[in-house]
């Protein structure tokens, strides 16, 4: 375990890279219900800030010559690659956030299923080829 300090660390964000800014925006608001709080330029890419139940999402377009690494087919798993392989939305019920979200045409990677005591979980594809869990737990 860390050593306690003085300094609070929060979780502030997470930041994805896209193809089309406009798809991937449209997803977490479709599917999430996000709320774009931003759009405009940063360093003359697009940009678009998302808020999703008092969490913070920032989608940035690739910027021209950027190089960036694409699949050349979609995962087959949740984990396709080291790093980070998926966030985690929670849900207090996961069986209606499923029909919810199939209802908006996610795809899911993993239907619904218990892991261990009071703890459900689920893997929906996003734009990129993004995972995101949809978990549902007492804590």
């Amino acid at each position: 375990m860390g050593k306690s300090t003085a300094v609070k660390f929060t979780m502030d964000h997470v930041h994805i890279k896209c193809h089309d800014i406009n798809k991937t925006r449209d997803f977490y608001e479709k599917m999430f219900n996000a709320k774009t709080i931003y759009e405009g330029k940063l360093r003359d890419v697009p940009t678009a800030t998302l808020e999703l139940a008092g969490s913070v999402i920032i989608i940035t377009e690739a910027g021209e010559g950027e190089d960036l690494e694409c699949p050349t087919s979609p995962r087959e798993g949740i984990w396709g690659r080291y790093g980070i392989g998926h966030f985690g939305v929670r849900v207090d019920d996961l069986d209606e956030a499923a029909r919810e979200l199939k209802a908006k045409g996610a795809e899911f990677i993993l239907e619904p299923k218990d892991i261990r005591e009071r703890v459900r979980i689920a893997f929906i594809r996003a734009p990129e080829d993004d995972v995101i869990e949809i978990v549902q737990r007492p804590y």
